[in-house]
């Protein structure tokens, strides 16, 4: 299948709360990118994609510089083998949480440089 992303995901470590119809949710961060986070679950928690439904999510991994708010919708709930990864797209993220994201971006980039020397 070709990939249709306009931007990169990076892997990040780190857990992500959401609140989203009226519930808080807690999961672990799996990859990120300035579009938005991705969540990898063990059980459709979710159930169905909710419609157009927008909550808020905060962000926190030692990787970044500080934790990232964002108000964030279900893009997608894609099944992968027993787990469901869920792509949560940023409706709406200030600069200065861009600017964070953006930061992870290059050290992960300087990373992969320096390892592949």
């Amino acid at each position: 299948m070709r990939e249709r992303r306009r931007f990169h995901r990076f892997n990040l470590q780190g857990r992500v709360q959401l609140q989203l119809g009226g519930k808080c949710y807690e999961f672990p961060a799996a990859d990120i990118s300035v579009n938005g986070i991705g969540v990898m679950l063990d059980v459709a928690v979710l159930g169905a994609k909710p419609a157009g439904e927008v909550g808020t999510c905060v962000i926190e991994s030692p990787d970044l510089a500080a934790p990232v708010e964002a108000y964030v919708s279900v893009m997608r709930i894609r099944r992968i083998g027993q787990q469901h990864l869920v792509g949560l797209r940023f409706e709406s993220i200030s600069d200065e949480q861009l600017r964070i994201i953006h930061a992870y971006e290059t050290l992960v980039e300087v990373r992969k440089a320096k390892s592949s020397k």
